[in-house]
């Protein structure tokens, strides 16, 4: 169980950061959108990079923190994306 514990938040962080990556150079393709749809895909891959986070801490703190965990998280992330601009 504690292998799991410790695998499971690098697990998901990895295939989250893939397709955070595999995200960004779409988005770096399609030129045609306009620049609220680009914002709402950046709050998008903070949401989903954040609730990663949350999940590994919640995992971290312990079981009965995971929820608490991956709402904070989203939260955060959500902020975050929000606030990142295009270049």
């Amino acid at each position: 169980m504690k292998i799991i514990r410790i695998l499971l938040p690098l697990i998901l962080f990895g295939v989250l950061a893939i397709y955070a990556i595999h995200r960004a150079k779409k988005m770096q393709d399609a030129d045609d959108r306009s620049e609220e749809e680009r914002a709402e895909d950046h709050m998008a891959e903070g949401m989903a990079i954040g609730m990663c986070f949350g999940t590994a801490v919640g995992i971290a703190l312990g079981a009965e923190n995971l929820a608490i965990g991956i709402s904070v998280g989203m939260l955060l992330g959500m902020l975050v994306g929000m606030n990142v601009k295009d270049k």
